[in-house]
């Protein structure tokens, strides 16, 4: 018998208004997946307002086919991020040109060059860290944030202090919190991510071209901060892109320096605005995705004490067998990598990642329409139980100790395939960096400590972060050379004096 061929089709899904749909996947998100997966399975339909039909998908074999589309499969470019990074930055490309900047972008961020910033990371950490005091209060997302913000003046622009790193850390958080506010983004799903997108750059590009910079300060329209502080923002980045290309030093390795002097495949410089792009990219990606995990990977510390001092003592018995505190060794760590994998897999920072068909695809068990969007959801594929046993939906960091292997379809809280964040090492090794010196140096308290209540997710900048952030209190600072041995202490206080 010939087998009745698959009609391209969308899978059922919840009725409601597309404005529902969209106040409960910015709200309270998660229970309401949940919700539709149970109702629909690992296949359903959301509408929401300004794009067309998204598909959740959490079966593993769906989620390997979107993986495995090929370029002209789909168009990056209806990606629904409303904040005006620039219409050439490397997440809209698509086909040669996607591939191409990858290639220039990845290398930087990965290699031999990651490893010579560890050393880097842990000293911005500890400055952090000496300057806090017992009684200091902190809202976690914030204050990581603030951290991997020194982490990206030194990455990006190799500014480790003064006024222009000053004023680039002012500008690059006023522009991400005034971007990603629910407001613009509100506006942004109304009437399209892609078509605000468009509105907030022409708007950009007037005002940069008049070189009005605005006064950085709230108006009556929404979007009228976030520009003034784009076109402020830029205008440094284009006053060093200058510089580096007056220089064209081939020595340097900051990641605008690289950008500034990258070539397209005729020899040609980029044009200032795709570095200016690609350079606010690195902040959302740098920035966001790390504040967001952290606030959850704190939740699952603070309550459980025990595997935060578990981290604590792996943390001393390196320190004890290289004589100090070596980063680079500190950030491979066994039961550290699976705490933050363990979080990263139960509370994502990103729900889910997506691909815009341009075609009628094969996704699992499904013919997927073009127009429509297939969406692997990390959070629900990442508590499958078959997956991950009748535990799933618990906290267990020793599952990733036990020889198994999560594949890329299963795994994946940086998303997949060809598009799979540039920056995830950077990122997953500051984040090791910064929890192993909380867990060895910093005692907190905090409502979350005493209370098994989890705070309802909402999307804050296109993560997912608890709604009122994690606030803590500190209880102890322990001196920097704490857990060092002996003889390494009075090394350090010989060269001191």
């Amino acid at each position: 018998m010939t087998a009745t061929p698959l009609k391209a089709q969308l899978p059922p899904g919840p009725k409601d208004m597309k404005v529902k749909q969209a106040m409960n996947m910015g709200y309270g998100l998660w229970d309401y997946l949940k919700k539709q997966q149970q109702e629909f399975g690992d296949y359903f339909t959301l509408r929401l307002p300004g794009q067309g039909p998204m598909v959740i998908l959490s079966d593993p074999k769906a989620i390997k086919d979107v993986f495995s589309l090929k370029p002209e499969q789909y168009d990056a470019s209806k990606t629904q991020l409303p904040m005006d990074v620039g219409e050439d930055n490397t997440v809209f490309l698509n086909q040669k040109e996607h591939q191409d900047s990858r290639k220039m972008i990845i290398p930087p961020l990965n290699t031999n060059r990651l490893k010579a910033r560890a050393g880097v990371m842990h000293e911005i950490v500890t400055e952090h860290l000496n300057a806090w005091t017992v009684g200091d209060e902190f809202n976690i997302p914030r204050l990581v944030g603030d951290i991997t913000l020194d982490v990206i003046c030194y990455t990006v622009f190799n500014l480790r202090e003064g006024d222009r790193k000053d004023t680039y850390k002012r500008l690059m958080l006023g522009w991400l919190l005034s971007a990603c506010s629910d407001a613009n983004f509100a506006i942004g799903s109304m009437i399209g991510a892609k078509r605000y997108r468009g509105i907030l750059n022409k708007r950009y590009l007037k005002r940069t071209e008049k070189r009005d910079f605005g006064d950085g300060e709230k108006g009556l329209f929404p979007w009228k901060q976030a520009i003034d502080l784009k076109v402020q923002l830029a205008d440094m980045i284009r006053q060093d892109i200058r510089a580096i290309r007056q220089r064209m030093d081939e020595s340097e390795t900051h990641m605008l320096s690289i950008l500034a002097r990258a070539t397209d495949e005729k020899g040609n410089l980029l044009p200032e605005e795709r570095v200016i792009s690609e350079t606010v990219g690195l902040l959302i990606g740098g920035h966001e995705t790390s504040a967001a995990t952290s606030a959850w990977f704190m939740l699952w510390l603070l309550k459980k004490p025990e595997v935060m001092q578990k981290i604590r003592e792996e943390v001393k018995a390196c320190i004890a067998q290289e004589g100090g505190f070596d980063p680079l060794k500190i950030a491979e760590l066994p039961y550290l990598t699976a705490c933050l994998n363990e979080s990263q897999r139960l509370t994502p920072s990103a729900v889910g990642t997506v691909r815009w068909l341009t075609r009628d695809a094969r996704i699992g068990d499904a013919l997927i329409p073009a127009g429509a969007c297939v969406f692997p959801c990390i959070y629900l594929t990442q508590r499958n139980k078959q997956v991950y046993g009748e535990d799933a939906e618990e906290y267990r960091p020793e599952r990733w100790l036990e020889g198994n292997k999560f594949g890329p379809n299963e795994y994946f809280p940086f998303g997949g395939g060809r598009r799979a964040c540039v920056g995830m090492n950077q990122a997953r090794q500051q984040l090791r960096i910064i929890f192993a010196e909380f867990a060895r140096r910093v005692a907190f308290d905090s409502v979350h400590s005493h209370t098994q209540e989890w705070p309802t997710p909402r999307q804050i900048g296109g993560q997912t972060e608890p709604e009122e952030g994690v606030l803590v209190t500190v209880t102890e600072v322990r001196p920097e050379n704490t857990d060092f041995p002996a003889n390494t202490i009075r090394q350090k206080a010989a060269h001191t004096a």
